[in-house]
């Protein structure tokens, strides 16, 4: 249920970047035409963007990691059983 519940809420998060990455796509546009934000405040809204996609690349390497470090002591037991196995 926890885990559930953190997939929902990074689901959301990623969700809520793109439209916001698409909201920013938008405005440049609209500022390539001759009018919309400021360029200082188009600048600020893609640093702001590129951290949110830091955060979320750092959040999904995290989990990768955790995840090799698990397989990978299975892995040593298997192989410390199958080295056993052949002794016998």
């Amino acid at each position: 249920m926890k885990k559930d519940i953190e997939k929902l809420i990074e689901d959301v998060a990623i969700v809520l970047l793109l439209v916001f990455g698409l909201f920013i796509i938008y405005q440049i546009i609209k500022k390539a035409m001759g009018g919309s934000w400021s360029t200082e405040d188009i600048i600020i809204s893609l640093l702001i963007f590129n951290l949110g996609c830091i955060f979320t690349i750092g959040l999904t390497l995290a989990k990768l990691n955790s995840d090799h470090s698990h397989l990978a002591d299975q892995f040593k037991s298997l192989a410390e059983d199958f080295k056993k196995h052949i002794k016998k």
